[in-house]
């Protein structure tokens, strides 16, 4: 071909080199390349270079093949994206990694809206364990499949544990979870002790091969099992990429200039001596806490009054606790705690865009880390008040409205949520006022006033259809004792254990069943004040349920002994008769919780038992 005629362009603008580059093929983009280095600066109606392309689509091996050719790396698309920016975008982390290693500089590169690449993770949701769904079975698996480990840590003490020892088999083949802790355990012990553990060491050689021989013959099978392990590398490469990004001091400071010039910061930039000290650092415009006047206030920006502002001038951290990302957060709160020091554009700080937002993750995660005989966070966190209208983070949660967890229980979540924040909060602030004089108390009963009357509502219909429900099944499917009687008027068939089964199992249902319809009906008599649904109510409803259910179970056995009494009392059955009754009354519901299970379905029993006991 002449070399002209591969410069030739589609309907977008792409090249040859762009289609090669996107899919992949190392073998015909080198020859394009050698055709016509020109190709690599040719750009399509998006400014994309073909090395865009491929950091798009996550092809390692046509990146750096092209990047070796002398591909200008540093090349952006019209909408201001780096390299880096694209490898994020195209949920290639590893990728990432590696641009981020080779080039720092675009570590802080932000696109045409502002926006770091750090900042762009969490933008997309596949790249993070939490907001993948799975069911029972397929949460099982994900834990089973085992990855190659990179002997890093974010931790100071472990770091010794990443150098190489003098074992190198022992290292190489022993790269899982339950390994490393033993490194990290035979630091404990002395010296002397140093024989045992490389006993152990060397066991868990062949256990490992065994697992990974298991599980690589299991994933030839089962293309699921392939998408899983996918998706478990890429949450582990994603995790390795933000430790890498945020772990940088600097990158915390360029991301405090916002998107304004130095000296008209968006976001207070970072003090370390905010760090141990009670009070909260400087807010954005307009925004700020009043502790006095010794309170060290950094920066402000006067240029930003009439602009609007978008989530991208917050920092990762506080976007990240928006998102629920609460991997993200614990990551970089783990590699750059001072990053806690940073507010979002409207003032607020980590905790309280986690509170407001109601990621009770997020909470847990901050908590562990301020509070305690070693807080790594600083205390203000807990004490921060709103400066505009005197909110303490126990006020957003008295505001926030929690994800719906199932119809009539809601209020026991949103009182659990409240009390979960009131912990938390200074004893001097329990009953602080906001600027309309209200305490958080006053703010939750006036924001869930609908909300307990929708609930009264639900509980009294759900006792009414029940209760109904309960009388219709079980009064009335009264039925007579299986088999004729003998000389003495007992049931013939008093020795056979199907008709002791049957005995038992009938008048246990019949007492589940009085038990729920007498709980059901209170329902309908029940008190329902705002804290009757902390406890009481849900306790009710709870207990309800299960003694329906235990009653339906405990009278399907015993109408299935009466059946099997019917037709096989007078003879001896055999298994052939047996195993097809069995499986008439199995199949179908065992069929169906399997599916439900495998498809990310949950009947919340273990939710339920855990909030009623809490």
């Amino acid at each position: 071909m002449p070399t002209e005629s591969v410069m030739a362009a589609n309907y977008d603008g792409d090249t040859a080199l762009h289609i090669a580059a996107a899919r992949g093929d190392v073998r015909v983009a080198t020859a394009l390349v050698d055709k016509n280095p020109r190709l690599l600066e040719a750009r399509n109606r998006h400014m994309e270079i073909p090395l865009h392309k491929a950091a798009l689509y996550g092809e390692t091996d046509v990146f750096w093949t092209l990047v070796d050719k002398n591909s200008p790396v540093d090349a952006r698309r019209e909408d201001g994206a780096t390299m880096l920016h694209c490898a994020v975008m195209g949920n290639a982390p590893e990728l990432a990694l590696q641009i981020a290693e080779e080039y720092k500089d675009q570590m802080i590169g932000r696109n045409a809206q502002a926006v770091t690449p750090l900042q762009l993770l969490v933008t997309i949701p596949e790249l993070f364990r939490s907001q993948l769904r799975l069911g029972s079975l397929e949460s099982l698996i994900y834990e089973f499949i085992p990855l190659e480990e990179r002997y890093q840590s974010v931790q100071g003490d472990e770091e010794e544990l990443s150098r190489p020892s003098t074992n190198d088999l022992l290292i190489s083949s022993c790269k899982d979870e339950g390994v490393f802790s033993l490194l990290k355990l035979r630091k404990i012990f002395r010296p002397n002790y140093s024989t045992l553990f490389d006993l152990s060491q060397l066991a868990c050689i062949p256990v490992r091969w065994a697992r990974l021989l298991t599980f690589n013959i299991i994933k030839q099978l089962s293309p699921r099992i392939q998408y899983l392990q996918y998706q478990k590398e890429k949450h582990k490469q994603t995790m390795d990429l933000i430790d890498y990004l945020a772990k940088d001091p600097g990158y915390w400071d360029f991301i405090g200039k916002g998107r304004v010039p130095e000296g008209e910061s968006m976001v207070p930039r970072l003090n370390s001596s905010l760090l141990n000290s009670s009070l909260p650092p400087a807010m954005t415009p307009n925004v700020s806490f009043n502790h006095g006047d010794d309170a060290n206030l950094i920066g402000t920006n006067s240029n930003t009054k009439g602009s609007k502002i978008t989530r991208w001038d917050d920092s990762p951290l506080t976007l990240g606790a928006k998102m629920g990302l609460h991997e993200f957060v614990e990551r970089i709160l783990i590699v750059c705690p001072q990053s806690a020091a940073y507010l979002d554009a409207e003032g607020m700080n980590v905790l309280q865009v986690a509170i407001k937002h109601g990621h009770e993750k997020i909470v847990d995660i901050i908590e562990s880390r301020t509070l305690g005989n070693n807080p790594i966070l600083p205390s203000w966190l807990l004490s921060s008040i709103e400066k505009k209208t005197k909110n303490t983070i126990l006020h957003y949660a008295a505001e926030k409205e929690m994800e719906d967890q199932g119809f009539a229980l809601q209020m026991q979540f949103e009182l659990q949520w409240f009390e979960r924040v009131k912990k938390l909060v200074p004893k001097d602030l329990e009953y602080s006022r906001n600027q309309n004089e209200k305490t958080a108390q006053e703010l939750f009963t006036e924001k869930h006033k609908d909300m307990v009357k929708s609930g009264k509502e639900q509980l009294m219909e759900v006792g009414k259809t029940c209760s109904s429900l309960v009388a219709a099944v079980v009064f009335a499917s009264s039925f007579s004792i299986p088999g004729d009687k003998d000389s003495n008027n007992n049931p013939i068939f008093v020795h056979k254990i199907a008709f002791k089964v049957f005995s038992h199992a009938y008048v246990l249902g019949l007492s589940c069943a009085s038990t729920a319809l007498v709980l059901f009906l209170s329902l309908l008599t029940s008190s329902y004040k705002e804290q009757d649904f902390r406890r009481a109510l849900p306790t009710k409803y709870i207990l309800a349920n299960i003694s329906f259910f235990f009653a339906l179970v405990a009278l399907l056995v015993s109408f299935s002994c009466n059946i099997f009494l019917n037709i096989y009392g007078g003879r001896k059955a055999d298994t052939a008769n047996i195993v097809p009754m069995v499986c008439e009354l199995t199949i179908v519901p065992a069929v169906c919780f399997l599916l439900l299970f495998s498809r990310s379905s949950s009947f919340g029993v273990a939710t339920y038992l855990r909030r009623v006991l809490n």
